[in-house]
């Protein structure tokens, strides 16, 4: 059993998590974040947060699904944080090791032009390396597979967790720590289409730029109105 360090994101002399709600019993905790970020995840799946694979897209990610429940949705940690003995990343190199990995993700283009075999391995390369990064105190799985659901859509993959159980994924992801074979296998199984499918790949583009028109257009009345 691991030592108690009092975190800075939780209650005094608790390990629950500070919260919106102020709930400071851990399974009501539990019960209430897991309605609100369901439907959050439902929201994703309907309409995605498209954005571009850095690490500002990361982060949109976990703040969209994480926004009912933490004052600290879309933030980096500023704590160390260690689950089963395995430290993950130190927080003052959180920053700077995401933008290198994420910089590393361009450089291969997103994985564009993969056959599924090879999407899935690269695929679960950097999920394994976001996961050891860790870069957010609480809800970093669900925030990676939402982005490696995205990252697949881009290359015309239709990618569903529901394809597997909750312990076949916690065993791959543990293991990715170390070796990201099982995940990369766990990944194949989640992929519905073999080859790349073009419509998936229209529908990413184009709700892309929609975004990013969106987007564009907050920022001018942002600033007309300064």
């Amino acid at each position: 059993m691991e030592p108690f360090n009092q975190s800075k994101y939780c209650y005094p002399n608790s390990i629950v998590l500070i919260n919106k709600f102020n709930i400071h019993d851990q399974q009501k905790l539990d019960q209430i974040e897991a309605l609100y970020v369901g439907k959050r995840l439902k929201e994703l799946r309907e309409s995605p947060l498209y954005g571009t694979f850095d690490f500002s897209h990361l982060k949109s990610i976990h703040k969209y699904i994480f926004q009912d429940i933490y004052d600290f949705a879309g933030e980096i940690r500023d704590e160390n944080i260690s689950k089963d003995h395995f430290q993950f990343a130190n927080s003052l190199y959180i920053e700077d090791q995401g933008k290198t990995l994420f910089k590393e993700l361009k450089n291969e283009k997103f994985l564009e032009g993969l056959s599924m075999d090879q999407f899935c391995k690269r695929a679960a390369y950097f999920m394994a390396e976001i996961n050891v990064l860790h870069p957010f105190r609480e809800g970093n799985g669900r925030t990676q597979t939402e982005f490696i659901r995205l990252l697949a859509m881009k290359n015309g993959f239709e990618l569903n967790w529901g394809e597997i159980g909750k312990e076949e994924y916690t065993r791959a992801t543990v293991l990715s720590k170390f070796d990201d074979t099982k995940l990369s296998e766990v990944i194949y199984k989640c992929i519905a289409n073999h080859e790349p499918n073009k419509e998936i790949i229209h529908s990413f583009d184009k709700g892309f730029k929609l975004r990013v028109q969106q987007m564009k257009g907050k920022n001018e009345r942002d600033n007309q109105e300064r």
